[in-house]
């Protein structure tokens, strides 16, 4: 079995190795060179209208896209452009692709565990009670512009920081960090709030407390009695704040400061439009914290493995 596996893996590396030079060939020829530059990057830009279409971007969305863009540069890989564009273009459409069917997917799941899932616990009134815990005290002042503002930034909030980051980190020609991005917040998150959600019935604030929804959605009673679900932990706060966590690590100060300060908006909104409790943010936060740490533990584990997989081709070609 494992002479299989090395076959299958010695196989792969051989493909990929024809493929890189194949590029490599092409890329000799100044004229096609050009038009496989300029072809991938009409991928490219196909591929984030698509993305934009999924949660119907509007012109905010782009200005925010174009401010976060504007020191990639300080960012940028020192990688040849055709070296990087077909990797990173097929990476860009795998992630939009998954993004596209995500919605429809977190519907049905959201439905199937109303009708079909009995929560081991309900902490409704438990966090009803608990001093504080509303996050009133965030919603001492309320104009309505700030409110539409947070709106905004809580409607996008879940997916919104996450492109910027990707596209700028496809521009900066790091896939490693488009990844990187992508496996400290949905990816390795989804699968450790999942068992909370199916277990412990906790609804958003504004349903619990009787009161109007903040984000003005106009829900039916039975459509309210579903999107209220699975506070606990916030995702939204997950997310962000391990987007916030590895947007620090950035050498560009305008995304670096932007970021941080849109992040921490969306964590802020979460209590201010009564849709979590101070507790669920405070999971969340430790979530995003905990799934950044990993993925940090992973890369440092596979950047070990590359290291010694080159040390022994050096060593075999050396003999």
């Amino acid at each position: 079995m494992r002479n299989k596996i090395n076959r299958r893996e010695t196989r792969g590396v051989y493909i990929l190795q024809r493929v890189m030079s194949v590029l490599q060939s092409v890329s000799d020829y100044p004229g096609i060179r050009r038009a496989l530059f300029i072809i991938l990057f009409i991928c490219f830009g196909a591929t984030v209208w698509n993305i934009s279409t999924v949660e119907n971007w509007i012109i905010f969305n782009w200005l925010f896209l174009g401010l976060l863009l504007l020191d990639f540069n300080k960012d940028q890989k020192d990688v040849p452009w055709l070296s990087f564009l077909p990797k990173g273009v097929f990476l860009l459409f795998i992630l939009y692709y998954i993004y596209r069917n995500a919605p429809h997917i977190w519907y049905v799941l959201a439905s199937y565990e109303k009708d079909h899932i009995n929560h081991w616990f309900n902490w409704n009134n438990l966090f009803r009670n608990i001093p504080f815990n509303d996050a009133a005290i965030f919603r001492l002042y309320q104009p309505e512009w700030f409110t539409i503002f947070l709106r905004w930034v809580y409607g996008y909030g879940f997916s919104l920081a996450l492109w910027v980051a990707v596209i700028r980190s496809f521009l900066a020609r790091d896939a490693a960090k488009m990844l990187r991005y992508v496996l400290s917040s949905h990816t390795f998150q989804l699968p450790i709030i999942v068992p909370f959600y199916a277990t412990v019935l906790l609804q958003e604030v504004w349903y619990v407390l009787g009161h109007p929804d903040g984000m003005a959605r106009n829900f039916t009673p039975e459509q309210a009695a579903v999107w209220s679900l699975n506070c606990f932990p916030s995702m939204h706060t997950s997310v962000s704040f391990a987007i916030l966590l590895l947007a620090l690590r950035e050498k560009g100060k305008i995304f670096r400061r932007i970021m941080v300060t849109y992040c921490s908006l969306v964590i802020f909104s979460t209590m201010y439009l009564e849709i979590h409790w101070i507790i669920d943010v405070i999971a969340g936060m430790a979530l995003g914290y905990a799934t950044v740490k990993l993925v940090d533990k992973l890369y440092e584990k596979l950047e070990k493995m590359m290291a010694k997989k080159q040390l022994q081709a050096q060593a075999r070609a050396s003999k």
